[in-house]
């Protein structure tokens, strides 16, 4: 399976409501929930989406050709033991999602 080039709007939905459980992401006024999904649907490849949340400024969603699905990270000098096991758990569902679902579009 190659890297999707975009998401649908309810894998969009998954995933952020992943960033939300998994990595401290907050979204007080709902505007960060819209964004994601709007930036992560529009067609253009190889995005990344700078979240804030408990992994730092430097937490980030990425859509590459590196891995076949959606994937969450952090700077190098922000990770520590909790940053990633919330990573680990975090990747852990994004790639359980994508196994579930039949439908990737782009790649």
């Amino acid at each position: 399976m190659s890297a999707p080039e975009r998401l649908t709007e309810d894998q969009a939905t998954a995933i952020y409501d992943i960033l939300l459980e998994e990595c401290g992401e907050t979204d007080v006024a709902g505007n960060e929930r819209v964004a994601f999904a709007l930036y992560m649907t529009d067609g253009r490849p190889r995005k990344e989406f700078r979240f804030q949340g408990a992994l730092g400024f430097g937490g980030k969603c990425r859509i590459n050709s590196n891995r076949p699905v959606p994937y969450v990270d952090c700077y190098p000098e922000d990770r520590t033991s909790l940053r990633d096991a919330m990573i680990d758990k975090a990747n852990a569902r994004i790639a359980a999602l994508f196994a579930a679902t039949t439908e990737v579009i782009g790649g």
